[in-house]
């Protein structure tokens, strides 16, 4: 289970790379005369397809991260009970689960629900309409709810592995 969660996160990784790759080529190719490319590239379908990729990858990332800390604290947590371990067909699930969701939520920028051209580096910087707040809004909570799960539950693996008789279950 930990290298499939592993290499969902490295499929994410790689999608960063091209997000990045795309916006690299495309800095090469204005060097210096940016302003004369801004507005095509903005409004074109590479801004779109830049865009998609890491808001893709960084959701991705988020909830596979949270995923994998998750399935460490259950497991530390639940170390002597065999019965409970994280099995491979609920590991693909859950990542399944997961990709929908960053597909989605990629997706909607180039539904008109928020948008990618706003800025250069095409992130979903819109906030013009509520709709577009909400989207963004949504994403934030979402990414610092993510973060509170993470730490929540390493301060918890900590306790437990400091003192087992007190914070596991066992």
């Amino acid at each position: 289970v930990p290298r499939f969660l592993m290499c969902n996160l490295a499929f994410a990784d790689l999608c960063t790379g091209i997000y990045l790759l795309l916006i690299a080529i495309k800095d090469m190719q204005s060097r210096t005369q940016y302003y004369n490319y801004a507005i095509d590239w903005q409004t074109g379908a590479g801004c779109n397809t830049a865009g998609f990729f890491t808001v893709f990858a960084s959701e991705l990332s988020v909830y596979t991260l949270t995923i994998i800390t998750l399935e460490r604290w259950h497991t530390i947590t639940y170390a002597m009970e065999l019965d409970r371990k994280v099995r491979f067909r609920h590991a693909v699930i859950i990542m399944l689960v997961g990709w929908v969701f960053a597909f989605t939520v990629a997706l909607l920028p180039i539904f008109q629900v928020s948008s990618y051209m706003k800025v250069s580096i095409c992130l979903p910087m819109d906030i013009e309409t509520l709709l577009a707040q909400t989207y963004v809004m949504f994403l934030l909570i979402l990414n610092i709810l993510a973060f509170i799960i993470i730490c929540s539950c390493y301060i918890s693996i900590y306790f437990t592995v400091r003192n087992p008789n007190v914070f596991s279950s066992n």
